[in-house]
């Protein structure tokens, strides 16, 4: 029943978080989105950090099986790389754009979710090196670069997500960094 309720009060929370960013999100509204107290959203967690970092893992995680489940229905390493960066860049990007109020999730110094983050791109940047070992121009090397290429990759998608003006320019500067990382 407690795992239920988490969930519940998780979800609610991403909800709340997509809607209004974390620094106008109150422990008020989430219990509310929640159907429940903030009395009782307190027993169950100590604070805003602690629900945003527990949603922002299973948003990852829940991306991520999303992604992997895809895979196999692209061909193409280049198919399979497209689609992981739609995935994990760009259809997080559009989401943040829709709200304003949002943005702040992408662009605040959220130190205390940063291991959360850096876990999340680990396994995203673990995902990239099965499909950077199938590029021929890659294929001779070792796990190990290839998972130096994924960081590559990965961190540059990130820096494009703050430098991008739209959606049509983040997904250009994805193809021009795809297009190179595979040749």
């Amino acid at each position: 029943m407690g795992k239920e309720r988490d969930q519940k009060i998780i979800e609610a929370a991403t909800s709340v978080f997509l809607r209004y960013g974390f620094r106008r999100t109150t422990m008020g509204d989430i219990a509310g989105a929640a159907g429940i107290s903030r009395p009782a959203l307190y027993l169950r967690f100590r604070n805003k950090e602690q629900i945003f970092e527990r949603s922002m893992g299973e948003f990852m995680a829940r991306t991520l099986a999303g992604i992997e489940r895809g895979l196999a229905d692209r061909a193409t390493p280049l198919e399979q790389l497209r689609f992981a960066f739609e995935g994990w860049i760009v259809q997080p990007y559009r989401m943040l754009q829709g709200s304003p109020d949002a943005r702040d999730l992408a662009s605040c110094g959220l130190a205390f979710a940063e291991d959360v983050k850096a876990r999340g791109f680990a396994a995203f940047e673990a995902l990239l090196v099965p499909i950077l070992r199938r590029c021929p121009a890659l294929e001779a090397r070792d796990d190990a670069s290839l998972a130096g290429v994924a960081r590559v990759l990965a961190a540059s998608a990130r820096g494009f997500k703050a430098e991008a003006r739209d959606e049509d320019e983040l997904r250009g500067m994805l193809e021009t960094l795809l297009g190179l990382a595979i040749r």
